[in-house]
């Protein structure tokens, strides 16, 4: 197999030693794999990822991959018709690209959230129609919200409104209001007075809904915040509530334009709670993938972020109708999408899917990266509203529920055995994936492959430098690029076993010291050894011998923490000087 990721620059250069992670990006590529298949993929290259187009900016969903990359994959190895299905659909890329590009998409997930996302996502808006319910709106809680956030303008004592107010956790108490006047126009930060941001009236009627016990939802169990309305200060939910009510009051516009409204609602909360805070001069909504209060939260201006989600969902639905438009048209049968309709969104186990064999065309997907984003957990904040909650049966690792690395291995071989089961022969299954953990990398490749699958390529592809600040790539010393996999339905001869645990061994510690040469850091030898790793997890025939694999890995790296520590001060210190001078 070839494996090279990277190349340390010659001997005599301007920075030699030095190691540029993106300079040569080589697939794994198995070479038993058809010839023409294994140039068409090498042809692929880097793909250069591009910022989020506005349909994935309306509404937060967690680990959206680079659409571009999506897109090229959907163009490059499907032909306009094809039908392409989406095991793990989530927030919507497959779906919305594979439209754009004429193909027909099946997208199935089983979280509530994800399904609500993606037929907002595609489904054609009357943007004139959407504004003007907007304005109709504003009419009735623009003065609710003038009076809930009103505060005293320091320089001309006129009324003022309350952009956020920042609130130490510790006494529930605000410290700083970024305030706007509609008096003098002068706007900056203040101190709270005496009569700023009046307590709100009785809350509307609402259905309070229990946190259920989660690893991503422990920290707010052990605070006792037993209710996810409790993450609200009073005033937030009652403005959440205010706008609530007054959407589904709307009684002269359709039902699709109060769903775009309560769609747009649901993306507001995202700012809405006290998981909110600040980050330099950036207002940071819920950013991680957990629940977290900071120790200083900020009460974000509902109805100041409703309007920006409002205008969020009009560039989104402007993208779409333009490139999208008409062509999507919702089957609700799989004879129905055979025919004339374009797609269909199934909220379901993709364990059990409603499809005859062998009649897609292609699987491109992004399955869940083990206990990386427990969806579920995280889903219920923006369900809890419209009194819905995710099933929790999902396939990840959740420690809190039971969900071992076996259970999360037996989930991913069903649902790729389905897979098998609908794809045409000769076909190929499409898949990103990254973890940090070397044992969930195996366990997807030993899934796919004990489905019936054959494995072709595994083909890195960096992030975009936008994408480098999400939580995922953020996790230290964190794979900086996805790989796609490339599994195929269809024999392509056997492979002598080339990478045994003894020689992974030597190869780990002879990469190691060839590393300490250049003054690698931990990440550029994960970066480093990755391929070998895969060459073995492609090969094993048990998930002992892949747990042993990665073991050996982490023991290696953990035995030579205080270098790699070291190595990231230097990196660090020479940065700081660059810096200074």
């Amino acid at each position: 197999m070839e494996y090279t990721l990277f190349r340390v620059l010659s001997e005599g250069k301007e920075g030699a030693g030095v190691l540029h992670e993106y300079e040569l990006l080589k697939p794994v590529i198995n070479e038993y794999a058809p010839e023409e298949l294994k140039e068409k993929i090498r042809g692929l290259g880097v793909i250069r990822a591009t910022v989020h187009t506005p349909p994935y900016t309306m509404h937060k969903f967690w680990a959206r991959r680079p659409w571009r990359v999506f897109r090229e994959l959907i163009a490059r190895f499907t032909r306009p018709g094809d039908i392409i299905l989406d095991p793990f659909a989530g927030g919507g890329v497959t779906l919305v690209e594979g439209l754009i590009l004429r193909r027909k998409v099946i997208a199935v997930d089983l979280n509530p959230l994800a399904v609500k996302v993606m037929k907002h996502e595609v489904t054609p808006l009357d943007t004139r129609l959407f504004k003007e319910a907007v304005r109709r709106l504003s009419r009735i809680v623009e003065p609710v919200a003038l009076e809930m956030y009103r505060v005293r303008c320091p320089k001309c004592g006129g009324r003022a409104t309350a952009i956020w107010t920042e609130y130490d956790a510790s006494r529930e108490t605000p410290i700083t209001v970024s305030y706007e006047c509609g008096v003098c126009g002068s706007k900056g930060l203040k101190p709270p007075e005496p009569g700023d941001l009046p307590e709100p009236p009785g809350l509307p009627p609402f259905t309070r809904v229990e946190i259920p016990p989660g690893d991503k939802t422990s920290d707010l169990l052990k605070r006792d915040i037993r209710f996810f309305d409790q993450l609200f200060t009073k005033r937030n939910l009652y403005m959440v509530l205010i706008l609530k009510q007054e959407i589904e009051r709307l009684d002269t516009f359709g039902d699709d334009i109060k769903s775009f409204l309560l769609f747009t609602l649901s993306s507001t909360l995202k700012w809405a709670s006290k998981m909110s805070h600040r980050r330099g001069d950036i207002i940071e909504g819920w950013a991680l993938h957990a629940y977290w209060i900071y120790p200083r939260y900020l009460e974000v201006n509902v109805w100041r972020q409703f309007l920006n989600r409002a205008e969020a969902v009009l560039r989104g639905k402007e993208f779409t109708n333009k490139y999208i438009g008409f062509y999507a048209r919702e089957a609700k049968t799989f004879n129905e999408l055979a025919s004339n309709a374009t797609y269909m969104i199934l909220q379901l186990d993709s364990r059990k899917l409603p499809l005859p064999n062998e009649s897609v065309d292609a699987v491109i997907t992004d399955p869940p990266y083990g206990d990386n984003v427990n969806y579920a957990e995280l889903s219920d904040y923006f369900l809890w509203l419209f009194r819905e909650t995710a099933p929790k049966e999902e396939i990840v690792i959740n420690r809190t529920r039971n969900f071992t690395i076996y259970h999360y291995q037996q989930g991913l071989e069903e649902a790729f055995r389905e897979c098998y089961r609908v794809l045409k022969p000769s076909r190929l299954l499409i898949s990103t994936f990254n973890s940090k953990d070397a044992i969930v990398v195996g366990v997807f490749i030993y899934s796919l492959r004990r489905a019936g699958f054959n494995f072709v390529v595994a083909s890195p592809q960096p992030y975009l430098k936008a994408y480098e600040t999400t939580f995922h790539a953020l996790q230290v010393d964190a794979l900086p690029y996805d790989y796609v996999f490339f599994f195929y339905k269809g024999d392509i001869g056997s492979q002598p076993k080339s990478t045994t645990i003894e020689n992974l061994h030597r190869f780990l510690t002879e990469e190691l010291e060839i590393c300490k040469q250049v003054m690698c850091s931990e990440r550029e030898y994960r970066m480093r050894v990755y391929p070998k790793l895969i060459e073995l997890f492609v090969q094993a025939s048990t998930i002992s011998e892949i747990t042993l694999a990665s073991r050996i890995l982490e023991d290696t790296i953990s035995k030579n923490s205080e270098y790699f520590k070291m190595v990231r001060r230097k990196r660090i210190e020479d940065r700081r000087s660059k810096r200074c001078c």
